[in-house]
């Protein structure tokens, strides 16, 4: 697979061909399709794959990250909700349905979805998204404020990333600052 998509795609489909419920076969050659930009035929395989193994984890974080990239979110949400019930300590499936919902402008639930997620495992990236939640909501205490817990857990982030993260906190907090009578 690495750096050869369209021979092991070729691949895929021989395994296929000797065995059409090969689940690996499936999941090799949708996640081939969807990094190659072909996600609509990528979508198949993971339904293919799917009907074979639902109860996959794996699987269907695939399918839905496959629905969010192609703007199909509500029915992404549904599978990230559905995984959410069936493995609650997973604290990505509540991050990935919270940036869903905020990208729908559901701002309440995304900054639910993205709390829930931060009280199981405290994750830099999840102290940004929900300052993105926050922002967008126009909460601008509340998204400096984790802005500041991202930073205090931005170790192992790029340098650029922080650079810009501290250029936004001071932003907000200049616009939090006007904001007082």
């Amino acid at each position: 697979v690495a750096g050869k998509a369209r021979e092991a795609l070729e691949t895929m489909d021989k395994v296929l061909t000797l065995d059409p419920q090969s689940v690996d076969a499936l999941t090799v050659a949708a996640g081939i399709l969807d990094a190659t930009g072909r996600k609509d035929a990528a979508r198949s395989y993971y339904e293919r794959a799917l009907a074979i193994e639902p109860e996959s984890r794996h699987l269907r974080m695939s399918y839905a990250g496959n629905l969010a990239s192609t703007g199909s979110l509500k029915e992404a949400i549904g599978v990230y909700e559905q995984l959410i019930v069936d493995f609650p300590e997973e604290q990505a499936f509540y991050q990935y349905a919270g940036i869903a919902h905020s990208y729908l402008g559901e701002y309440d639930r995304a900054i639910s979805l993205l709390r829930q997620g931060l009280a199981i495992r405290p994750t830099a990236i999840g102290y940004f998204n929900l300052a993105v939640a926050y922002e967008k909501s126009g909460d601008l205490k509340e998204a400096a404020a984790a802005l500041k817990l991202y930073l205090e857990h931005s170790q192992g982030e790029s340098e650029a990333f922080i650079r810009k993260a501290r250029t936004e906190l001071e932003n907000l907090e200049k616009k939090i600052g006007s904001r007082r009578p």
